[in-house]
């Protein structure tokens, strides 16, 4: 069975049956899922298999084994194991050389201009066998996406423009530095601390400030971090977006977090104390970053979206491996019986469902990327990624918990995947805007549809 789904293989018909290209787009997708299959889903398997065992275990063996006891045999022992449980160099670098960070980006850029569905439908693929390899790139792309954008508007300075380069390259890898631990996230706008003040000289910005639980803070080489650069006004709330590269003095991490969740991603914190930038690292215009943050968001979300399909189709795939091949009720497979037949429509439902809404939703964020003043359009745009984050973050939810629970007992059992998947879910769930959030903005702007539609407002 090939790891490319009949879903995504339609999907790519569907919406490219008739162009020109049709055949390389799905030659693309099979041969990046085969990639996905033969290198990234053994090394997340392998970095799951090393954490499953007993560290202590691990470590009295291997001190043992080199015959000394002393600290520096005890920290060597403690670093090769640490090794074991990441994900080895190669692999992304392979991921880069196939072009994925640059597949949808036009090629005057260095990119491959494969349509963002194509992109997105490699990314589900790559979420079906790691998380924590798919939220690498998929924060990054959004970082990306801000920067083209404001290259496409003509405001992107010379440096911004040679990072871009050098991501689409997948030279260099971005995190996106928005949260802070003492502001709430749906309202991070409104209390964002980081303060970023022009320099005596008239050269630049001085950022201090912290940012907290921050994708790639260990492997990022460009973060864009949005800082205050004016007192709110309005619906002028002051915020701005800066590239801070790693090694910029003052710029360091802070607490990198142990996670149960994403095991391979880093998470951790930003610390900022006087960090000196020169105008170039400021990204469009001063006190537009809300507005560039609102499209990377909305971006950001569809990469969720497809994320969470993948590891949804991952769970289902498991649990009917279980359910056809595996656990028996007497002499009977456990699917002969009505609940487990119901479990399966149900969660073929909502995959195909997520699917469909997260390639309708890149459909249209290229069309509002083509038109990008057209209000309606962006409100539609809106409404579809949001909810294709909703719907697919809820059926990775639901079907790796239906797979935890086919499973039973033995799911507790840490060689057992069914628990991490169910614990990967909750990425999604949180990540982008929790479901609350998503869903006030979508009522938001059916109402204002409703509204322009019946003439009761004039935008």
């Amino acid at each position: 069975m090939s790891y490319i789904t009949s879903g995504q293989i339609h999907q790519i018909q569907m919406m490219y049956g008739h162009h020109p290209n049709h055949d390389s787009f799905q030659e693309i997708l099979q041969t990046f899922g085969q990639l996905v299959e033969s290198k990234v889903l053994p090394a997340e398997k392998k970095t799951e298999m090393e954490r499953a065992q007993d560290p202590l275990k691990n470590l009295a063996f291997q001190l043992s084994q080199s015959g000394k006891f002393d600290k520096q045999a005890m920290e060597t022992a403690i670093t090769e194991a640490k090794k074991k449980e990441k994900i080895p160099e190669a692999v992304y670098d392979q991921i880069a050389d196939f072009g994925l960070p640059g597949m949808a980006f036009s090629e005057k850029l260095g990119g491959l201009e494969i349509p963002y569905p194509v992109f997105v439908a490699c990314l589900e693929t790559l979420g079906k066998a790691s998380p924590s390899v798919g939220v690498r790139y998929a924060i990054s792309n959004t970082v990306m996406e801000g920067l083209r954008f404001n290259d496409e508007a003509g405001r992107l300075s010379g440096l911004g423009e040679t990072l871009l380069r050098e991501l689409i390259a997948g030279e260099k890898l971005a995190g996106f530095a928005l949260t802070e631990g003492s502001a709430s996230g749906s309202n991070i706008m409104k209390e964002m601390t980081t303060r970023a003040v022009p320099l005596k000289n008239g050269k630049g910005y001085q950022i201090t400030g912290g940012k907290m639980f921050i994708t790639n803070v260990e492997t990022a080489d460009v973060f864009a971090v949005f800082a205050r650069t004016s007192e709110p006004a309005g619906d002028d709330l002051g915020i701005s977006m800066f590239l801070v590269e790693r090694g910029t003095p003052g710029f360091r991490v802070g607490q990198v977090f142990e996670k149960r969740t994403v095991e391979n991603s880093s998470l951790g914190e930003l610390i900022l104390d006087e960090v000196e930038v020169s105008k170039e690292h400021l990204v469009g215009e001063e006190g537009g970053g809300v507005q560039y943050a609102m499209r990377m968001l909305n971006s950001g979300r569809i990469t969720i979206a497809a994320l969470a399909t993948g590891l949804a189709q991952r769970a289902f795939d498991e649990y009917l491996e279980v359910a056809v091949e595996g656990k028996k009720l007497g002499d009977q497979h456990l699917i002969e019986l009505d609940r487990t037949k119901a479990r399966v429509a149900e969660m073929s439902t909502e995959i195909h469902a997520a699917r469909d809404m997260t390639g309708h939703a890149a459909w249209l964020k290229t069309q509002f990327d083509a038109n990008p003043e057209d209000r309606e359009l962006l409100r539609d745009y809106v409404i579809v990624s949001n909810g294709a984050k909703l719907k697919a973050s809820l059926a990775a939810q639901q079907a790796s918990d239906t797979l935890v629970k086919i499973w039973g007992a033995s799911a507790i059992i840490k060689e057992n995947p069914a628990m991490k998947h169910s614990l990967d879910s909750w990425l999604y769930y949180f990540g982008e805007a929790v479901p609350e959030v998503l869903e006030n903005t979508i009522s938001h702007m059916e109402v204002k549809k409703y509204q322009k539609g019946k003439g009761l407002q004039d935008t």
